[in-house]
């Protein structure tokens, strides 16, 4: 009797499970969408957020593939509870990321900043009904997170609060806005991950942080680039380049809501932060334009004239031995816009002081144009300009004059000299009255309310002024540089402001008793 052995029986071929996928399964088991259009819903990753968490997790023989990852994409797009799940992976014992031990921090330019991805982490754990595993404290400030084992410091941006961190993972959020005074922020958080061997995740919007972009433009081999952007030239109007810099659009972000922030943005006179924080273009957030050119050349007329006897409201910005001083007339119905500038003559010819302030020729083109007028002294003599703007003014009531409350006293004596007595308002250029002035400027010129000649006079003081926006969203004026002259624009927004008011102010109610 033979015996036969039995053929052995070849085991299936199990590839190593796939921690992208693990990740993704205990996600949409363990969390729901926390807010926006798919709020409750479990968290399910779209592709372009596992094509990120790949790379991440990718591992060659020696150690991780990529050292640093950049992950910027317009905002609204799950950035923050995407990274804010990232770190719950490695800190929650029941993940299949979980790193014992594990440290790691987030940092971002302001203390604000730095908040963001904390409290991601905390509404995903509160769509589980596990916020009481989270544990935040609050000294040192901006604070820590802990979960069982582990920790998330939370960092400003200076240098020394990554001195001395070993850690697994650092999160640096908004670099766009990093300062150069914050440029080795990113260096900093680099060098604490030597001791653990562990990765570095930059994020955000683009801006224009000079080093966030060279890193996105120039990546060395060991840097990964996430960038979901528009391109500078793109037309933020078109609804294909919102598909393009917005991965999912209509499963995170919806197009209704992409096509009223651009309504929205374009009411307003700028797109410019529409472009930075919706499209990811390299743009500063902070800094957009009073006017485009488009703008302001619809209300050039050939001979434009004011209506008979209308009231008109005055803008006056007075300079000193270097600037200008410069008015500007607004009448309340025709919308006509007139202006006329002064520099002292005592010191420098138009010809010379135009090369002194890098702007050529254009305050002797302005003088022949009409706009721009010297006077004796080594200031500009308010004794000669306001008889000059008395002229310019011609046969209308004088409604409001607005000017700068810095130079009060000054200027009420010269109009006591000349024995004025038109109603003032003294008024800021910071954010308060300066945001009201800025926005009632640009409310003018988008209705087609103004009409005025051309004059370059203006052009050239528009291209030299910025409308810087706080964090607030208040905007104010600013030079563009240290030689601006934006004496021009400045009393363009304080006469254009005050029409905007006399248009709003509600109307008189009389009440007639019959006796």
């Amino acid at each position: 009797m033979a015996l036969r052995l039995a053929k052995p029986t070849k085991k299936p071929y199990t590839a190593p499970a796939d921690p992208v996928e693990l990740l993704t399964a205990w996600a949409a088991d363990t969390f729901t969408i926390p807010a926006g259009i798919s709020r409750g819903q479990p968290f399910r990753l779209h592709s372009f957020q596992k094509d990120f968490l790949r790379a991440y997790l990718s591992r060659d023989p020696d150690g991780p593939t990529y050292r640093t990852l950049i992950y910027s994409t317009p905002r609204k797009l799950g950035k923050s509870t995407l990274l804010g799940l990232l770190l719950l992976s490695h800190m929650c014992p029941d993940s299949p990321l979980y790193i014992s031990g594990f440290v790691g921090a987030v940092a971002a330019p302001t203390e604000k900043h730095a908040g963001y991805i904390a409290a991601a982490m905390s509404a995903l754990l509160e769509t589980a009904d596990r916020q009481d595993e989270l544990t935040r404290r609050a000294d040192p400030r901006p604070g820590k997170i802990e979960i069982a084992d582990c920790v998330c410091f939370l960092s400003t941006g200076s240098i020394k609060q990554g001195h001395g961190l070993d850690l697994d993972l650092a999160l640096i959020d908004e670099c766009g806005l990093i300062e150069k005074n914050q440029g080795e922020l990113i260096t900093a958080f680099f060098d604490a991950l030597a001791t653990k061997d562990g990765q570095l995740i930059l994020t955000g919007t683009r801006g224009d942080s000079p080093s966030y972009n060279d890193l996105i433009d120039n990546p060395d081999k060991r840097t990964h680039v996430t960038l979901y952007a528009a391109d500078k030239a793109d037309d933020p109007a078109d609804p294909q380049v919102w598909a393009k810099s917005n991965p999912a659009l209509g499963e995170i972000k919806s197009a209704r809501f992409m096509a009223d922030a651009f309504d929205k943005a374009q009411a307003s006179g700028s797109t410019t932060e529409f472009e930075v924080w919706h499209l990811n273009k390299p743009l500063s957030p902070t800094r957009q334009l009073l006017l485009d050119y488009a703008t302001l050349a619809k209300s050039y007329r050939d001979a434009p004239q004011p209506i008979p006897g209308e009231p008109v409201h005055i803008g006056i910005d007075l300079g000193g031995s270097a600037s200008m001083t410069a008015v500007v007339i607004a009448y309340e119905q025709s919308g006509l816009i007139r202006l006329l500038g002064a520099f002292p003559g005592a010191e420098l010819d138009l010809i010379t002081r135009g090369k002194r302030d890098q702007v050529g020729t254009l305050w002797h083109d302005a003088a022949q144009d009409g706009d721009l007028m010297e006077t004796s002294g080594s200031v500009s003599d308010l004794n000669e300009f306001l008889p000059a703007v008395v002229n310019l003014v011609g046969n209308h009531p004088v409604a409001s004059v607005s000017c700068d409350r810095y130079r009060q006293a000054e200027f009420a004596t010269a109009m006591a000299r000349q024995q004025l007595a038109w109603p003032v308002t003294y008024r800021g250029t910071g954010p308060r009255d300066g945001d009201q002035d800025i926005r009632a400027t640009r409310r003018l010129f988008l209705a087609g309310a103004v009409q005025m000649r051309r004059s370059r006079l203006l052009e050239g003081s528009l291209g030299e002024a910025d409308v810087r926006v706080s964090t607030t969203g208040a905007c104010q004026l600013d030079k563009s540089h240290n030689t601006a002259r934006i004496d021009v624009v400045s009393a363009l927004v304080l006469a254009c402001s005050a029409v905007v008011r006399a248009k709003d102010a509600p109307a008189p109610e009389y009440t007639v008793e019959v006796i």
